[in-house]
């Protein structure tokens, strides 16, 4: 049975929740979509046959940004950010600049022999790695994620363990991050974490910090699979029925930044769009696929229109509509 969903901002009305920008305090980087495996997961369809990756010149007007907003923390990601060749350079320049860097990683782009040297640079400037570990069945782990990547993890996480990665009072932290590898929702993070440290401790005397249990975003490579084998109308279904009160205080688009290889992403607001103006800014670029396009956008917040025949509507509030120019970010 396929139920009738309504949009985000009027579930939030009928929950009574209101969801508001707070104080910025984590900037998101992604370095490009280039990546070496194909996941069936994967919400950006990254992959190896990706150029998208961030250049040295955008990498050095993030970091500039980064220098003058003093961030919280710094959260590095891609596709996979090692195939980035400005990573050693992106972390060195911002370790100082935040008191957390943290680093998605796939952790086979660790460990294929090219980038071994990345594990120092990682440890020298404690940056706490995300490693991507979906399932402790090897076959289900490699029909996610390509042939050989359940090994190639295992011994990642052996090799970070070494250096003191995971362990207790080494300050280096290792968290994993766990997803479905179908069309349903992720078990209890709580059961899933103690069923993981269990397991990984016993068969390969692994151990870590922290899990994260992630349901899949239906986007990109992902949305593909889910329309293509039927199952795009449950899943969503799921994600509906699934709607967590508890989840928007801690949001990521309530405290985040994120900057990409396209785009920065000032303010995001529920029922709302940002509209962007590029005129000034196309003749500008050399290269859209491979600089962040930040030039005093214009940002416009204006919230959904209520369906005039809906009772529960909620009036358009003046203060949502909000006009703000960012601060100037690409070389004039």
């Amino acid at each position: 049975m396929i139920m009738t969903t309504q949009p985000f901002n009027q579930t939030l009305l009928s929950q009574g929740i209101r969801l508001v920008r707070e104080q910025t305090a984590t900037l998101q980087v992604n370095l490009g979509f280039l990546c070496n495996q194909t996941c069936r997961h994967c919400h950006l369809s990254a992959g190896p046959g990706r150029r998208e990756n961030m250049d040295s010149e955008t990498v050095r007007e993030v970091i500039s940004y980064a220098r003058r907003s003093h961030f919280e923390v710094i959260d590095i990601t891609g596709g996979a950010p090692e195939l980035n060749p400005n990573l050693v350079r992106f972390i060195e320049e911002i370790s100082p600049l935040a008191s957390r860097i943290m680093l998605r990683s796939n952790l086979s782009a660790l460990n294929d022999g090219k980038r071994d040297y990345l594990r120092n640079v990682f440890k020298s400037h404690r940056v706490i790695i995300v490693a991507s570990f979906p399932s402790l069945n090897e076959a289900q782990a490699d029909s996610q994620r390509g042939k050989g990547i359940f090994e190639k993890s295992i011994d990642a996480l052996r090799k970070l363990n070494a250096m003191g990665y995971g362990k207790e009072g080494t300050g280096l932290k290792l968290n994993l991050v766990s997803n479905p590898t179908g069309a349903f929702l992720p078990p209890s993070q709580t059961d899933t974490e103690k069923r993981f440290r269990k397991i990984l401790d016993k068969k390969w005397g692994i151990v870590f910090n922290n899990l994260f249990s992630f349901a899949n975003v239906p986007l990109g490579r992902f949305r593909e699979w889910l329309v293509m084998s039927g199952n795009f109308d449950r899943y969503m279904d799921k994600l509906f029925s699934a709607f967590n009160p508890c989840a928007i205080d801690k949001l990521m688009c309530r405290t985040l930044v994120s900057v990409s290889i396209f785009m920065i992403v000032i303010l995001i607001w529920p029922g709302g769009f940002v509209w962007e103006d590029r005129k000034s800014i196309y003749p500008r670029c050399r290269d859209l696929r491979s600089r962040a396009v930040i030039l005093l956008w214009r940002i416009i917040v204006i919230p959904a229109r209520p369906d005039p025949d809906s009772h529960e509507a909620e009036p358009l509030r003046p203060e949502l509509q909000v006009k703000k120019k960012t601060e100037a970010f690409q070389k004039t």
